[in-house]
């Protein structure tokens, strides 16, 4: 079924959003705090591009992919082609995590902080110390 913008209600929002997952939801709140920052004027346009980066996910289908695979892998059962398949999801979710840092780095340089203390205000999990 093909939905318009006109055909949209709060409701019909919310009987889909309670069909999702809880990270999914989870994904459409992040946004959704996005949209209403901008539109209250409390957050740049430049900011909610580098937080729309920050909050970037695989899809649905491939994070439920990679997660079977991550198991199957920990298990000793994967295939080749499952392997192949897990190599390039993994190559997108490290894709995706560079991209991320590298928008905090320039949100936290916009807003005048550390990194790590960006991380915190976002609620990212902090990295773990480098040893050299």
């Amino acid at each position: 079924m093909s939905m318009t913008a006109t055909s949209l209600t709060p409701a019909l929002i919310l009987r889909e959003l309670a069909k999702m997952s809880v990270s999914e939801v989870e994904g459409v709140m992040g946004k959704l705090q996005v949209i209403t920052a901008v539109k209250k004027g409390a957050l740049k346009p430049t900011e909610a591009r580098l937080l729309k980066v920050i909050n970037a996910t695989l899809p649905a289908t491939e994070r439920l992919n990679y997660r079977k695979l991550t198991t199957k892998r920990k298990n000793g059962t994967l295939t080749p082609v499952e392997h192949r398949e897990l190599l390039r999801l993994s190559d997108e979710v490290e894709t995706l995590h560079a991209r991320r840092m590298q928008s905090v780095v320039k949100l936290a340089a916009l807003r005048k902080v550390t990194v790590p203390e960006m991380m915190k205000r976002l609620g990212l999990p902090r990295l773990p110390p480098v040893h050299v």
